[in-house]
């Protein structure tokens, strides 16, 4: 444990701290503006003026106009609206669906799913061994009859940032009527995400990865995009998403996209400053760690910083970390205890038993340079010590190994 009993959070990709200034503009909504915003009385009414004003705010964050925001529960829900909304409205020009191999599983299962019940066929495209989509895999998988591309703006477990605007370019250009989706979850706070130098048609993005609160998302449809609500019931936002808005969440939803884009420049140099730290000194202090996702700082998410120990579990060394009082999280936090490898990993092309040993750790605005010592003051013993209760020799890494060891 840290001085004083601290503990180190190092997974602000899986969920950031709300901002003391995002809490209390959510307060007064709790507390007594609580009124359903869709009633005609003028308490409802000025819920529904806060709705209405954070919408606003959000989209000219984003380049959109206010019709173009549709408020959701969060990423996932988000995700799996783009996809099933798009396809369920688009059943006459086709349900031939392109997506990446190294998206959220909001994505991929839902992808999944669709394709089962025999509304999609999904073309799945791969990535280069940083994690990163090539736009002119993407364009030759692009068909007549393709609907929907749906690729993530920036990876949630190593940090690929692919180039969206390209990708959307070489889809129009194979197939004008094609729509382009981007998971824009993790890169909303840390890249902006204006939405026609991206090009995009949808666009996903959340609350709690900009120090806002959970449960309050948003997708960005184009106008004139084709869109069948999935939740129906209510008439909210525009009789696509019903049920009663959570006027609370959204207010602090806008403050927390607000306060992402005023700070995003001291944010970014202080989460590099931390991250290059840690990409270069963690290879230097674990044998046989490998760093995984771009090496070219500007392909990477900021704060980000993901790798891979051979002969360890993750998982096990994520206890002992815990243990010692730092927070982290093996690979995607979405799969967190299952014994699979990481499909990110293994999409890069990794060997399965070296992808085992995939850890992550993301900075964010309250971590310090005495963080990142007490890391590398903890890390290495933990690896070495897990490593003598193997019952397999660690002498010599297998070959499949070394192109990952040695990058």
């Amino acid at each position: 444990m840290t001085d004083g009993g601290r503990r180190i959070y190092l997974d602000h990709a899986a969920t950031t701290p709300p901002d003391p200034a995002v809490v209390e503009v959510m307060l007064p909504y709790l507390r007594e503006m609580w009124h359903n915003p869709s009633s005609i009385y003028v308490e409802a009414q000025r819920a529904r003026a806060t709705i209405d004003e954070a919408r606003a705010t959000i989209a000219g964050l984003i380049g959109a106009q206010p019709d173009e925001v549709l408020f959701t529960s969060g990423g996932s829900e988000s995700d799996s609206l783009a996809l099933r909304g798009v396809l369920a409205a688009s059943r006459r020009r086709g349900k031939h669906l392109i997506i990446s191999s190294v998206e959220h599983h909001a994505i991929l299962d839902t992808a999944e799913q669709m394709e089962r019940d025999g509304v999609a066929e999904v073309t799945i495209v791969g990535v280069d061994r940083e994690g990163r989509v090539d736009p002119a895999a993407v364009e030759a998988a692009v068909r007549d009859d393709t609907v929907l591309v749906s690729i993530m703006h920036a990876n949630n477990e190593v940090g690929a940032i692919n180039d969206i605007a390209e990708i959307a370019r070489r889809v129009r250009a194979k197939n004008a009527h094609a729509m382009v989706h981007t998971d824009a979850v993790q890169s909303a706070a840390h890249l902006g995400v204006h939405v026609d130098r991206l090009g995009v048609d949808l666009m996903t993005f959340t609350a709690h990865k900009m120090y806002g609160p959970r449960g309050a998302g948003a997708l960005y449809v184009r106008s004139g995009t084709p869109l069948q609500g999935q939740v129906i019931g209510g008439g909210q936002e525009r009789g696509i998403r019903a049920g009663t808005e959570d006027t609370a969440a959204i207010a602090g939803f806008a403050q927390a996209m607000s306060l992402a884009t005023e700070r995003r420049e001291a944010d970014l140099g202080h989460e590099r400053a931390l991250q290059e730290r840690l990409l270069s000194e963690l290879p230097r202090a674990i044998p046989m760690l490998a760093i995984t996702g771009p090496l070219d700082p500007a392909q990477r998410l900021p704060g980000n910083v993901s790798c891979t120990v051979g002969f360890v579990e993750g998982e096990s060394i994520l206890l002992a970390l815990d243990l010692a009082g730092i927070a982290a999280s093996s690979g995607s936090a979405c799969t967190t205890g299952s014994v699979e490898p990481s499909h990110v990993l293994v999409a890069t092309g990794m060997p399965d038993d070296l992808a085992r040993g995939s850890l992550r750790f993301t900075l964010g605005r309250g971590n310090t340079d005495a963080d990142v010592d007490r890391l590398l003051e903890v890390l290495p013993p933990i690896v070495q010590r897990l490593r003598a209760l193997s019952p397999i020799p660690i002498d010599e890494p297998p070959a499949s190994w070394v192109p990952w060891l040695a990058s």
